[in-house]
């Protein structure tokens, strides 16, 4: 893999990454402030209290796993040319 190949490679991670993160915004959003009406409990708290906090964390889980498994691939960092020739 040459430089070119890990530098879009490091692109496409970050831009991963970012839009993950996005999609865990908008998520922990519409569970606190979308489930804020819903008069249900779970352990004498209120569904949006289980939903924003360790619903989040469990997608965020969730998706970090995806990114792993889909999106990041292992590859040397050293450049090759250093490889190569030892220098």
């Amino acid at each position: 893999m040459n430089n070119y190949e890990k530098y879009q490679q490091v692109k496409k991670e970050a831009g991963a990454t970012g839009v993950l993160l996005l999609v865990l915004i908008v998520f922990w959003m519409v569970a606190g402030f979308g489930l804020s009406g819903v008069q249900a409990e779970f352990l004498h708290l209120p569904v949006w209290v289980w939903m924003s906090s360790i619903g989040v964390w469990i997608f965020a889980i969730a998706g970090v796993r995806a990114l792993t498994h889909f999106v990041f691939r292992d590859m040397p960092l050293e450049d090759e040319e250093v490889a190569r020739h030892g220098k």
